[in-house]
C-alpha cells in the first residue's frame, strides 16, 4: 500500500511510443510490461515464480500454445501477451477530430478558440504535436518541490534534470491526476501551471514562460482539451482459465 512517487501513466496509444515510462527507460512495450512485475515497490515478483505458477494451470499452457506454438511459457512470451494487449488500447475519434475533417458542428466555439490558443498564444503545440499530441520528448516543466531528476537519471545532459515525458493529450480528461507525480487534479490546475510559466525557475524547458492567459482564454484552451476525448471502445473480456 506503499505510495509510489510517480503517477500510473496511462498505457492509452503507447503503441505508438518510442520510448516507455515517465524517464523513457523502456524502449519497447514488452521490456515495459515486465518492469512492474519484477519492481520491489510494485508487484514484487520473481518471474521464475510467475512462469511456475502459469504452468501450473493447464489451460494457461494451451492459451499460450495456441498464441505462440512451440514458445512455451516463458519471460518473453509473458512480455509478449502483455505488450501485444496494451497495443490494443488506443483512442478513438474525438469531437476534434471530426471537425479538423470538416465538420463544423461536431465542436462549439470555444473549442475552435481554445485550438487557436493550444497552436498560438498558450504554445501548447511547442510540445504536444502530431495525432497523438505528443512530442515524445522530455522536458522539465517547472513543478514546485520537484526533487525527481526524470530523464537526467539516464541521460546526464543538465537540460533534463527534472525532465519528464512529455503525455498524449488523447482523452485527457479522463486520465488524471496529471504531472508524473499527480499533483494536479484538474485540467483547470495544469493550466493554470503553465499560465504561470512554472514554479522552479532553476533548469526549465525553454519553452517555459508566463502566458497571461484571460480566466476566458483559459476556459477556452480547457474546453478544447476536453473535446479531445475520445470514443469509447469496447474491450471484450476473455473467459479466463480456472
Amino acid at each position: 500500500m506503499k505510495m509510489l512517487g510517480r503517477a500510473t501513466p496511462t498505457i492509452l496509444n503507447t503503441a505508438y511510443q518510442p520510448r516507455q515510462m515517465w524517464d523513457g527507460r523502456f524502449r519497447t512495450l514488452e521490456e515495459q510490461a515486465l518492469g512492474p512485475i519484477i519492481a520491489d515497490e510494485e508487484m514484487n515478483q520473481n518471474l521464475n515464480e510467475v512462469i511456475m505458477e502459469l504452468l501450473a494451470i493447464p489451460g494457461y499452457v494451451q492459451l499460450f500454445e495456441r498464441a505462440y506454438p512451440g514458445e512455451g511459457i516463458t519471460k518473453q512470451t509473458i512480455a509478449k501477451a502483455l505488450a501485444n494487449f496494451e497495443r490494443t488500447v488506443v483512442s478513438g475519434e474525438s469531437p476534434v477530430d471530426r471537425w479538423l475533417k470538416g465538420d463544423e458542428k461536431a465542436v462549439n466555439e470555444a473549442v475552435k478558440r481554445g485550438f487557436a490558443l493550444f497552436e498560438g498564444k498558450a504554445n501548447c503545440a511547442a510540445c504536444h504535436q502530431g495525432f497523438n499530441f505528443t512530442d515524445d520528448g522530455f522536458h522539465n516543466v517547472g513543478l514546485k518541490g520537484n526533487q525527481d531528476v526524470g530523464r537526467f537519471a539516464k541521460v546526464p545532459v543538465k537540460v533534463l534534470r527534472g525532465a519528464f515525458k512529455t503525455p498524449t493529450l488523447r482523452d485527457i480528461e479522463l486520465t488524471g491526476p496529471y504531472m508524473h507525480n499527480g499533483m494536479y487534479q484538474s485540467l483547470e490546475e495544469v493550466i493554470d501551471h503553465y499560465n504561470r510559466g512554472g514554479d522552479e525557475k532553476e533548469t526549465p524547458d525553454p519553452n517555459m514562460k508566463s502566458l497571461n492567459l484571460s480566466d476566458s482564454e483559459k476556459k477556452d484552451l480547457v474546453a478544447f482539451l476536453r473535446s479531445l476525448t475520445g470514443s469509447p471502445r469496447d474491450i471484450t473480456f476473455p473467459r479466463l482459465p480456472q
